[in-house]
């Protein structure tokens, strides 16, 4: 199951909430925290936590693949039950998993039945591409090649409740590069279970071909 958020607020939608938590309701899971960089503080990480509890019963541990990569046991991140990618700059954060050679991984991690949590940027590289980034960031390192993880066939858009983006100039890009795009509010989310996708709270559907 593959969970993409766009922030979390203290009034996050019910329906989503319970749905992810009847999908992790056999007891404790594993949950392994991937930063899109280096918290030293761990501030982002442990508010994170707070309130991640909400939707499941989670063992955490947090895995740097940025400053600290060289450290990490990569077969028991991709032993966890539950892989969480964080928000932060989604440009850096996809450098940081092609630096590490972690594309094919995750590829395998889900199609061997693993579940990914992401939320902003760790919910928009899900896609196949994460140029749609250029509406909400700013590619702070610079790459060229913005293909991603693959494992959604529609772009996402979140924080739409904060009104920083324009849906002209979404519904140019959808058109032009044959895509669809959800835009989903803080507190909200989509769930792709399987071939299934599942919308909870206000998304709207920016479809190419209408």
């Amino acid at each position: 199951m593959l969970v993409l958020l766009s922030n979390f607020t203290r009034k996050d939608n019910k329906e989503l909430i319970n749905r992810v938590v009847n999908n992790f309701s056999n007891g404790k899971y594993n949950l392994a925290y991937v930063p899109s960089c280096t918290d030293s503080s761990r501030k982002y990480y442990i508010h994170v936590k707070s309130m991640l509890n909400e939707y499941g019963n989670f063992q955490y541990e947090y895995y740097d693949i940025d400053e600290n990569c060289d450290s990490i046991d990569f077969d028991k991140l991709f032993s966890s039950d539950v892989i969480y990618l964080s928000g932060g700059n989604t440009f850096y954060f996809l450098n940081n998993i092609k630096k590490n050679n972690l594309i094919d991984r995750f590829r395998s991690y889900v199609k061997t039945g693993g579940n990914i949590i992401g939320l902003s940027a760790g919910a928009i590289i899900l896609s196949q591409s994460i140029e749609i980034a250029k509406f909400g960031g700013e590619n702070i390192c610079e790459i060229e090649d913005f293909s991603a993880l693959g494992l959604v066939q529609f772009d996402f858009i979140p924080h739409w409740n904060m009104g920083s983006h324009n849906i002209y100039e979404l519904k140019h890009f959808s058109k032009k590069n044959k895509k669809v795009i959800y835009t989903c509010n803080d507190g909200d989310g989509i769930i792709v279970d399987k071939e299934n996708i599942e919308l909870y709270g206000s998304i709207t559907k920016i479809d190419y071909s209408l």
